[in-house]
């Protein structure tokens, strides 16, 4: 008698999605913006490097303004229901970011202190860059979401819309955290 379980783990392995790295070519870059959802992740590294670890260039496109300015559009016209996209960014240093329509953007520990970092989200979204020693933080979200951030002097944030920012304590410092009436 001929065991049939060979056949479940051939259709087992055949029914695993692939996974599959993509290496995007992208300007180089001092700002980005996320729009439509998905979830970027910033990690140090010594070059700027964009990869798609999950997602497709057929359904998010990339585009460089020409001043700097990375957008990404996460999901076009032809985007399948559930579509799922996280990004990983390799950067010298952390870019300006921003987030328009959801979505998250975070970044790992191990950048160099910086002078200035600028955060913002409208309609939507969550930012943490607590990961990030900043001198001078600007935040801003507009109609929802929030931004976690670690000023090490300064912070100007601005909330409108039922929104939230978070301010890690400087040590020494105040409180540290703005948030909006509720």
């Amino acid at each position: 008698m001929r065991s049939i379980l060979p056949l479940f783990a051939v259709a087992l392995v055949a029914s695993a999605p692939a996974v599959a790295t993509e290496l995007v070519p992208v300007s180089p870059f001092r700002s980005l913006e996320l729009r439509g959802g998905g979830e970027v992740s910033i990690v140090p590294g010594p070059v700027q490097r964009v990869t798609l670890i999950d997602g497709s260039t057929q359904f998010t496109r990339f585009t460089a303004d020409g001043r700097g300015k990375l957008r990404i559009d996460a999901c076009n016209e032809r985007c399948p229901h559930n579509y799922r996209l996280h990004i990983r960014i390799e950067s010298p240093r952390v870019p300006d970011v921003a987030i328009q329509g959801g979505g998250t953007i975070s970044a790992a520990r191990g950048f160099a202190a910086q002078n200035q970092l600028s955060a913002a989200v409208l309609g939507g979204g969550t930012i943490d860059m607590r990961a990030v020693d900043a001198s001078d933080v600007s935040a801003a979200v507009n109609g929802g979401g929030s931004i976690a951030v670690r000023p090490r002097a300064r912070l100007s944030a601005a909330v409108t819309c039922a929104a939230k920012t978070r301010a890690a304590r400087p040590p020494g410092r105040g409180r540290g955290r703005t948030a909006a009436p509720r």
